[in-house]
């Protein structure tokens, strides 16, 4: 019987099956405490906004769009409080986090993070929290952040191998394929954690392997952006090309509120949703705008600013889509997390996160159900 033949009728009995077969389970078992805890952090990431803010202390003022306080009066309170601190981000009150966030390094130099009233300004530090932790396990396995993101990388680089051996090992023959589709309740606990296993499989495929995907582009964004320009260039998601500006002035700076004011005038449409480097210390500084809802980050201007005179030096539409390249990258972030299109979506992705834990638990199930059982079995009969 041909190839073609028996991968359709019976791909039990090819070698590629067999092959395939190995890959996928010592992939698993290499990835399974991995997975597991990937699993588990997305899905209550998915709700970080919301545990973010029942986490806020008491005593804060309720968010206010048209009375909250100016990013400069933020910022010279946190001077006055923090002379020696330095604020790498500053996030503006929003109905997504209604305080504003400022992100950055203590007197000591270590990392911390300070919430602001959003009438006052007034800073106060927030302690490090489980959900901190939850965020730097997801994104980074509790490593520095560039090795952390790259590690995360080779791991989904994994999850790919083994979404795609999973799903050339689910087929199960032109007759049988439905049968790999549903869980039959009737079975014993080792049918039934078989059909659960490969049900999951089927049905969570598509995101498995999108998660896998945009898991490396967060690692090595670069690199697939390059291979995805090869295939469909880049229009709207191409950063854009810095143009050469004059040099500023001899001993000029701008204030906060000149730099803010020039991004705003250059993204008539977006809102404020942050701004790096408040401090100004650095040359250039980023401006993000939401066009579309307030940390909607799909939709988003980036207005890169010189900070001694308040020049753009370039605006980045972010999210706008020309082409098939486009779409690919805009879709990693939102496909990814699931956070953009309202309660309904949120939950679903909580339960595709958490499905992700059960068909990696299912999975060791099998293996013990069909090798260590027996060789631990085997054994205890020898002695």
């Amino acid at each position: 019987m041909s190839f073609t033949a028996n991968l359709v009728h019976h791909p039990r009995r090819l070698w590629l099956r067999r092959a395939a077969f190995q890959v996928h389970l010592w992939a698993g078992i290499l990835l399974a405490v991995y997975l597991v805890l990937i699993a588990l952090s997305g899905s209550v990431l998915v709700y970080k906004d919301e545990l973010t803010r029942w986490a806020l202390p008491p005593g804060l003022h309720a968010y206010q769009h048209a009375r909250i306080a100016s990013p400069e009066m933020v910022m010279t309170q946190f001077t006055a409080a923090e002379p020696n601190g330095t604020v790498i981000n500053l996030q503006v009150p929003s109905t997504v986090l209604p305080v504003f966030l400022l992100e950055g390094k203590d007197g000591a130099g270590r990392p911390a993070r300070w919430i602001a009233d959003p009438i006052t300004g007034c800073p106060h530090l927030a302690p490090r929290t489980w959900l901190d932790t939850v965020h730097d396990l997801h994104y980074y396995l509790l490593l520095p952040a560039s090795w952390g993101m790259q590690a995360n990388a080779v791991g989904a680089a994994i999850l790919l191998l083994l979404a795609l051996t999973g799903a050339f090992l689910w087929w199960p023959g032109l007759r049988a394929w439905t049968r790999g589709l549903r869980l039959n309740l009737r079975s014993n606990w080792r049918r039934m954690n078989y059909d659960l296993h490969s049900a999951i499989g089927f049905w969570t495929l598509a995101i498995v392997v999108w998660w896998a995907i945009s898991g490396v582009y967060f690692g090595w964004y670069r690199e697939v952006a390059t291979i995805v320009s090869w295939v469909s260039p880049l229009q709207g998601m191409q950063a854009p090309v810095s143009a050469s500006l004059s040099p500023a002035a001899s001993g000029s700076h701008a204030s906060l509120d000149q730099v803010l004011f020039a991004a705003e005038s250059a993204s008539p449409q977006g809102q404020l949703w942050s701004v790096s480097d408040p401090s100004l210390r650095t040359p250039e500084s980023y401006v993000l705008l939401d066009r579309g809802a307030p940390g909607d980050f799909s939709h988003r201007d980036i207005v890169r600013i010189r900070t001694t005179d308040a020049r753009v030096i370039s605006v980045w539409h972010y999210g706008e889509r020309h082409s098939l390249g486009d779409w690919v990258l805009w879709s990693m972030h939102p496909l990814h997390f699931g956070t953009l299109w309202g309660p309904v979506v949120k939950l679903v992705w909580f339960l595709l996160g958490l499905s992700l834990g059960i068909l990696t638990v299912t999975g060791l199930l099998m293996y013990w159900n069909r090798y260590l059982r027996r060789l631990f079995s085997s054994r205890r009969g020898d002695r």
